[in-house]
């Protein structure tokens, strides 16, 4: 833990969260900006999935040059930026008159939100010890998740009163102020991790060390096969057009059915992080995988009945949204140091480029055989995580990290 003055790991770990709650914000008002454009446009679920899948890449790309620019930059400069390029984009976006147009500003805030995860995860794991980096983590990802659940309301409320482009617009202003609050109070010793970062090795050292080890690559394999099946850019997008398209829904009850999947985004994660630190990473992974893979099969046979899509979809949320943040915990718990922001930007880049692969897929899935067949595959994506989890070795290859 890093203990230099200049670091104050509650305040940065509460402007970090603000940050990523207003990223989360944004992310979980595309799927009812989606449901509006697709009709405005003339689009189907197949071009969504290709929007979803271009945007995503885009941020995603971003990701691996954070194991470079740290060494250069510091990390509370990287995620200052950040912000306010994410909320640029988002203020573009409000003028967007075609779907070129709102995606090239997606595109835009997906770079701007590209340092969250690798840079905001790297920094909150070295002013946490390792006893409550589960916490920091996952109350960094739910505070995030706060945002999410505001949507529904909030967002919902100004799509329907001022108009989809207008409410991306205002989604910015507070991304824009949080980010002169990062640049202002988040602080650290970047002359520190300079020197310590040229002690442990090359950038190159670690890519090669991050991908030669047994332990990371299984951690890696399981966050790519699980990202079929993760929350905000694969699960809420086409459960949302599920309940709207198929199931007929209102946009009221659906906007309400939302809510409830989100409510367990917020609740999910620390209860997760709490546990793991507890009890162990991998045994919460791997249960959290089968309890998300038991809940998209029920929402499945669950169909219009609102009777169990009700009690179903908030401790299915608290499952689906909690896997992430602990994955990441558990690569932290072992990619030590200067070595943990490579480790982040590897695992971050594969996560938003895979992401990008699955929208696309799932996409095409629902397109050509349906949502059932699409939600049976992001099921069978949790079942194949866990087992990967599970060939882990957690005695050696523990005391080798």
């Amino acid at each position: 833990m890093d203990r230099s003055s200049q670091t104050h790991p509650g305040l940065t770990l509460a402007l970090l969260s603000v940050a990523h709650a207003a990223i989360h914000a944004q992310s979980a008002l595309m799927p009812l900006v989606y449901a509006i454009v697709i009709v405005e446009y003339g689009l189907n679920a197949g071009d969504i999935g290709t929007f979803i899948a271009i945007t995503t890449a885009v941020g995603g790309t971003m990701q691996l040059a954070y194991g470079f620019l740290t060494r250069i930059i510091a990390r509370p400069a990287l995620l200052a930026g950040g912000q306010i390029i994410f909320g640029t984009g988002l203020l573009i976006g409000g003028l967007s008159q075609s779907v070129g147009h709102l995606l090239a500003s997606i595109s835009l805030a997906r770079v701007g939100s590209s340092p969250q995860h690798p840079v905001g995860n790297a920094l909150l794991s070295d002013i946490y010890p390792a006893e409550r980096r589960g916490f920091a983590i996952s109350a960094h990802i739910s505070g995030g998740n706060v945002g999410t659940v505001l949507v529904p309301f909030v967002g919902g409320a100004l799509l329907l009163a001022i108009g989809w482009q207008a409410t991306l617009a205002l989604f910015g202003i507070p991304a824009l102020v949080i980010g002169v609050l990062i640049a202002v109070f988040v602080r650290e010793d970047h002359a520190a991790y300079r020197r310590a970062a040229r002690a442990s090795g090359s950038v190159r050292s670690h890519l090669r060390e991050v991908v030669s080890r047994r332990d990371l690559r299984l951690i890696l394999g399981a966050s790519l096969v699980a990202a079929g099946g993760r929350g905000l850019d694969i699960v809420a997008p086409f459960m949302v057009l599920y309940l709207s398209g198929p199931l007929g829904f209102d946009d009221a009850t659906v906007n309400l059915l939302y809510a409830l999947l989100l409510v367990g985004a917020v609740i999910g994660p620390i209860l997760a992080g709490i546990l793991s630190d507890r009890f162990g990473r991998r045994p919460v992974l791997v249960s959290y995988y089968l309890m998300s893979a038991v809940g998209i099969l029920a929402f499945m046979a669950a169909g219009a009945n609102l009777f169990l899509l009700v009690p179903l979809l908030l401790p299915f949320g608290t499952a689906v949204f909690s896997e992430s943040p602990v994955l990441q915990a558990y690569l932290a718990d072992r990619a030590l140091g200067p070595m943990r922001d490579v480790a982040f930007a590897v695992y971050f880049t594969f996560a938003f480029g895979i992401g990008a692969f699955w929208a696309f897929i799932i996409g095409q899935v629902v397109n050509g055989f349906g949502y059932p067949v699409a939600f049976g595959v992001m099921a069978a994506s949790y079942v194949a995580a866990a087992l990967l989890l599970v060939a882990v070795r957690e005695g050696t290859e523990r005391a080798r990290a």
